[in-house]
């Protein structure tokens, strides 16, 4: 039988290195171009020379045409992901990135793209959606082939392999968006598997000899978790507005930690660690609500968080062991979230019920973006021009509507304080955010990201509030410079607790005179303390 040769047409070449070049395009004129970006350009090159290779391995026409047409598709919205994400972060896709996509909702996954696409990503979208329709109008873009003898298979199956190798060889294969979404949902996959089998969702976990020894009949202890709140915009912590007038009016009353950061600068990756003893990396793991279920608590989780995502999330899990757990965000794509203050009824409830130790967890969405739909109009107070080096009216009504949102946060605060107080027992709040944010101090930027991170993703306020009672018998060490992680943070909750456990580290609490600083690595490996942050700003 004749065989046919090859027949590559002009077309061809052109159809599939046409987006590469406008991906390189835009990135020349759009983004901060470096050098990693003409080895992103290399790659995909031989990204799709890899892909079409495989076609030569068919003998069917259509099976031919079938694969091409997958593979144009896929190859486009991975550069159209993997370019945008570069543009809004300066950094290439990443694994968390990917964990936190697959954490995520519709209606976040809404928030996030009405917050950051702008008029370049769109023109660069629809660039590309004009090479999808140039793809399918010209069948002369197709190869046109027949059956290869078999050692030309073999040949080409060669070369097929020594391009993978090269690019493994090389690392270029690193940043590759498909292999990088493979390689993180496999992890993923298998980091959930590994949780479930920690049962974390479950009333008592891992903890030996657990015990509460402190002397009062009734406590009432309360956790308050926010989001994405950069301390360094709070008044409190000397902020130029007065963001948190509520918190200054009653500053004799708290202890404000000033030296507090995240382990990570993403809610999952930082509250895997600080609600956990050991965030998973040994073979038995227990979480704050756990601990304070064996102690003896009643114990209530009332969240303004989305409680899922395309999977459980880990936060979901570990609150599903409280006793009374109640989500009140159910808001989906299209719709807005409730404000914070839906969740005071529940806190009221659960300070009217009789159980004599109650622990009560609120998780806020705080100022999560977008920043604007995070308090009501009675809170819109900054609408001046903020001070900054960014002055774009992106970034002035961005830092107002984030400024205002800390400002209903501090009244949020101040609504729970006012009724654990009035309640007259044994009490503390306390406060912490899950991470901090970007918000134009050293970047034209708002927001987070763990892989290039400033230094204000991971500063986070660190409030404690005391009723009378509470600080007459409270007993706890006070060094509110110290420098401190979250990621030991159910230690200092339990000797706040008076609550004691075999596994408790007393240098691992802040609220402890044994308390040892550590070293304070942060992200994906740097060194909080060390680490030079004035080049990292861009």
């Amino acid at each position: 039988m004749k065989v046919n040769l090859i027949k590559v047409k002009c077309w061809f070449v052109v159809i599939w290195l046409l987006p590469i070049f406008i991906t390189l395009f835009y990135e020349v004129f759009f983004t901060e171009f470096d050098f990693s970006r003409l080895e992103n350009f290399f790659e995909n090159i031989l990204f799709v020379i890899a892909m079409l290779i495989t076609v030569l391995w068919f003998t069917s026409v259509r099976v031919q045409y079938i694969l091409q047409s997958i593979y144009y598709v896929v190859f486009l919205v991975c550069l159209f992901l993997e370019t945008t994400f570069y543009q809004l972060f300066k950094t290439q896709f990443s694994e968390s990135a990917i964990f936190i996509a697959l954490e995520t909702n519709t209606a976040e996954a809404k928030e996030f793209l009405q917050f950051y696409i702008d008029i370049p990503i769109i023109l660069f979208f629809l660039s590309l959606v004009a090479c999808l329709v140039l793809f399918f109008k010209n069948k002369s873009s197709q190869f046109n082939l027949v059956l290869l003898p078999k050692k030309k298979r073999l040949f080409v199956g060669f070369i097929f392999i020594s391009i993978l190798v090269f690019l493994k060889l090389t690392k270029l294969i690193v940043p590759n968006f498909p292999y990088l979404v493979a390689r993180a949902s496999y992890e993923y996959y298998s980091e959930q598997k590994k949780m479930a089998s920690f049962n974390i969702d479950t009333s008592v976990g891992s903890l030996t000899n657990v015990k509460y020894n402190g002397d009062h009949k009734k406590v009432t202890y309360v956790l308050v978790i926010g989001e994405s709140t950069n301390k360094n915009h709070l008044g409190v912590y000397g902020y130029y507005r007065q963001t948190t007038p509520n918190i200054e009016n009653r500053k004799e009353d708290f202890l404000i930690y000033n030296n507090v950061i995240s382990p990570h600068a993403y809610t999952i990756g930082s509250l895997k660690e600080a609600l956990t003893l050991n965030s998973f990396k040994k073979n038995n793991e227990s979480s704050i609500i756990q601990l304070m279920n064996q102690a003896g608590f009643k114990t209530f989780w009332f969240s303004n968080q989305r409680p899922i995502g395309q999977f459980e999330s880990l936060v979901t899990k570990i609150s599903k062991a409280s006793d009374v757990c109640k989500y009140t965000n159910s808001a989906i794509s299209g719709s807005k979230t409730p404000y914070d203050e839906v969740l005071l009824p529940y806190l009221d409830q659960a300070l009217k019920d009789p159980a004599a130790k109650k622990f009560i967890v609120l998780h806020i969405l705080g100022t999560h973006l977008k920043y604007k739909d995070r308090f009501p109009s009675n809170f819109k107070k900054f609408t001046e021009k903020p001070k900054g080096k960014f002055t774009s009216p992106l970034a002035l009504s961005r830092r107002n509507n984030y400024d205002n949102a800390i400002l209903y946060n501090d009244y949020i605060l101040e609504q729970v304080i006012n009724r654990v107080d009035s309640n007259n027992e044994a009490s503390y709040v306390f406060y912490f955010s899950d991470h901090g944010e970007e918000m134009y101090e050293v970047r034209d930027f708002a927001g987070h990201i763990d892989n290039n991170p400033t230094k204000g993703m991971f500063e986070v306020p660190f409030l404690l509030w005391q009723s009378n009672k509470f600080k007459a018998n409270s007993e706890f060490h006070i060094n509110t410079e110290k420098p401190y992680v979250l990621d030991d943070l159910l230690h200092s909750l339990a000797d706040l607790s008076d609550i004691s456990f075999e596994e408790l580290v007393l240098s691992k609490s802040i609220f402890s005179e044994k308390f040892v600083p550590k070293q304070r690595i942060v992200g994906e490996g740097i060194d909080f303390d060390t680490f030079n942050w004035d080049t990292n700003n861009e």
